[in-house]
């Protein structure tokens, strides 16, 4: 499992800040390297109400952060907060077998969200849980999904529905080791790669020191 840490992200995208073990704000490249010093955990659950918080900054350009307990989004125009992955292994491909037996599996009447852990694995999640977007369990999610054409053995008998799924999450998976960014959108590809490709460039893929 990856290390977690908590970025800051000004509006423009210029600026970052990273939470610190006394709880301060250094200044930080976005999603650089761990340095001595970093808050970091393998945790989400550690990390998840830093994600709901507020930071602002003051005149003389320091932050400081404050709990918004029940915030889901970030107005615009304010520092937004991140779950960053470090890893310091290589990743696992995820398996397309897996993924059709998830889907398999589920009750065709439910509506679900299709969502890749930051093991690799697939999994389901229920919509009316908090959004997957930016959740810092997860690596990928897509579309919330409903009906013997998406669920259940039905769904998984189209090879072409199947292999769409497949391809999308593995762009979201290999962008997700790129950047370290987590709960990443994978309704549609990142890449312009088949999923052989993808595959290949995350059996190639190594963390960076």
């Amino acid at each position: 499992m990856p290390q977690l840490t908590v970025d800051a992200l000004n509006p423009p995208g210029t600026k970052a800040w990273r939470l610190q073990t006394d709880h301060s704000w250094r200044k930080a490249r976005f999603a650089e390297a761990l340095q001595e010093g970093d808050f970091v955990t393998p945790d989400p659950e550690e990390v998840r109400p830093w994600l709901t918080g507020r930071l602002t900054k003051d005149w003389r350009g320091r932050v400081t952060w404050e709990a918004a307990p029940g915030r889901t989004t970030f107005a615009p125009g304010e520092i937004s907060l991140h779950a960053i992955a470090h890893r310091s292994q290589p990743a696992p491909v995820p398996d397309r077998e897996e993924l059709r037996q998830v889907i398999a599996g589920t009750d065709t009447s439910a509506r679900r969200t299709l969502c890749l852990h930051l093991n690799g694995r697939f999994l389901l999640c229920r919509p009316e849980e908090p959004s997957p977007a930016g959740d810092p369990a997860l690596a990928a999610y897509g579309d919330s999904l409903s009906g013997s054409a998406y669920l259940g053995p039905e769904a998984t008998e189209d090879d072409r529905y199947i292999a769409e799924q497949y391809r999308n999450f593995l762009s979201a998976w290999y962008h997700h080791l790129r950047t370290g960014r987590v709960g990443i959108y994978a309704g549609e590809p990142l890449w312009d790669s088949s999923a052989a490709e993808l595959a290949e460039r995350i059996r190639a893929w190594e963390p960076d020191g």
